[in-house]
């Protein structure tokens, strides 16, 4: 049971659900309730998509382990589980399982929302975590750029059944008024600009201490192809580009009060400015992952600090 917690990456599950919920009842909700509107999809039923979600991240982990097992032995950064302690036949029918599962929960909700159409997001998820287990990582920066892209729609997510079922109980009071959800798009959207930015960041660290591996698997990586110094350029370059988003997104975006700004300086700003010192100085692997690790669950803790401090 263990080993199989560890091959789901359960750390990262919970931070996955955190996400979620965070964007739900910290920035969803809110700016809802500002406009006079108020969240339609049943508490049970959104739990019910945080399980799908985290069913396929998990098995998004799962076949990554699956076809990453060579360069994993090579590398050395993580034990490697399957075809070790779990099976590479157990460790398939465990990713089927969690693909079936979040379809399936996919495809009752969307039916439940009058939606169906919904579903086919998830399916394509689905076969896209797949390709890119497969066939997209090894071609350069694409399966950096994918896994980025694929982690920035995890907010989104959260407004993918919210705002349909907004749209038809409200829609007499859009049609007269005029009024959109637009703002609910507008704040979800820059969460997730910021946990893709965040996560392309990580996973170029991560391929700086898997090039052994990599190179030997023929997965093309920016280590691979334009060596670690080159590499570690970008991720300053990546670092520079997400705290002038933040000043921006502080001056043109966000709230002016002061304990806001307080919070970004010292929660987000600075911890960017030790991690990419970090990264510079070439310090354990570990720290420089943890390091970008906590500015993620900073990131979104914005919503939660703010609105305790309404």
């Amino acid at each position: 049971m263990l080993e199989i917690l560890k091959l789901i990456r359960l750390r990262t599950i919970a931070f996955t659900a955190f996400t979620m919920y965070a964007m739900r009842f910290f920035v969803v909700q809110p700016v809802l309730e500002k406009a006079g509107f108020a969240l339609q999809m049943p508490e049970s039923n959104f739990s019910l998509l945080v399980i799908a979600v985290c069913c396929l991240v998990s098995a998004a982990y799962v076949i990554n382990d699956y076809f990453d097992t060579k360069a994993d032995r090579i590398s050395g950064n993580r034990p490697v589980i399957v075809g070790k302690t779990i099976s590479r036949r157990a460790a398939i029918i465990l990713h089927s399982i969690l693909n079936v599962v979040a379809v399936g929960i996919a495809y009752y909700l969307a039916r439940e929302a009058h939606h169906a159409e919904i579903v086919f997001l998830f399916l394509i998820i689905s076969l896209v975590l797949w390709f890119y287990s497969s066939r997209i990582k090894k071609r350069f920066i694409w399966g950096n750029i994918v896994v980025a892209i694929l982690a920035g729609l995890i907010p989104l997510t959260v407004i993918t059944f919210e705002i349909p079922l907004l749209s038809d109980v409200y829609s007499d009071v859009v049609l007269k008024t005029h009024v959109s959800f637009a703002y609910v798009f507008y704040w979800t959207v820059c969460f997730s600009y910021f946990l893709f930015i965040n996560m392309l960041i990580y996973e170029i660290n991560k391929d700086i201490y898997s090039i052994n591996g990599d190179r030997a698997d023929g997965i093309v990586t920016l280590p691979v192809k334009f060596g670690i110094p080159a590499t570690r350029k970008v991720i300053i370059g990546l670092i520079t580009i997400a705290i002038t988003s933040l000043i921006l997104f502080l001056l043109f975006g966000f709230t002016r009060t002061l304990i806001v700004w307080i919070y970004f300086v010292v929660a987000l700003i600075i911890p960017y400015l030790f991690y990419g010192y970090a990264v510079l100085k070439n310090d354990k692997m570990k720290f420089q992952l943890r390091m970008i690790r906590l500015i993620m669950v900073l990131c979104i803790g914005v919503s939660v600090f703010c609105k305790l401090c309404e």
